[in-house]
């Protein structure tokens, strides 16, 4: 079995620093926990939006980045596990106040 080397890949190129201007700064001293919250929430939507786009131009043959698509996956990916994380905790300690013996 002869090996042919494949047309048109060419030398690997570094990877483009991640843009950070669209993460939105919390003070976490004036935030309250539903901010908070509500910005992990807005955070999964957001990076869930960007990998649909990401599927689409995909199926359309529009992007050339594989490398940015699987870092946008795994932002998503991290997000929603930060989210069910959280979210998970706060019922945790909700539970504990409610079993409280007074």
């Amino acid at each position: 079995m002869e090996l042919t080397p494949i047309q048109g890949l060419g030398a690997m190129q570094a990877m483009q620093a991640m843009d950070t201007s669209s993460v939105m700064a919390i003070n976490t001293d004036s935030a309250s926990f539903i901010d908070i919250f509500r910005g992990m929430v807005d955070n999964v939507i957001e990076t869930n939006e960007q990998v649909d786009r990401d599927a689409i131009d995909i199926m359309l043959g529009n992007i050339d980045d594989l490398a940015a698509v699987q870092a946008n996956i795994t932002k998503a990916n991290t997000a929603v596990e930060l989210l069910t994380t959280v979210k998970n905790e706060v019922l945790s300690a909700y539970s504990t106040i409610i079993n409280m013996q007074v």
